[in-house]
């Protein structure tokens, strides 16, 4: 199923290409900040690695 996007993806999309290429980033109350900062780090690294 890797090449069937997530019916989320799809409905924000409209457009299966995007939905596939799409990152869905979910944040929740529980998390600490060190967790978000953490993420920061990690996500910027991965942005610049790819754009």
């Amino acid at each position: 199923m890797e090449n069937t996007p997530s019916r989320t993806m799809y409905a924000v999309n409209r457009d299966r290409k995007n939905a596939l290429n799409s990152w869905r980033i979910r944040l929740s109350h529980p998390m600490t900040e060190d967790e978000l900062d953490e993420f920061e780090r990690i996500f910027d690294k991965l942005y610049l690695e790819f754009t």
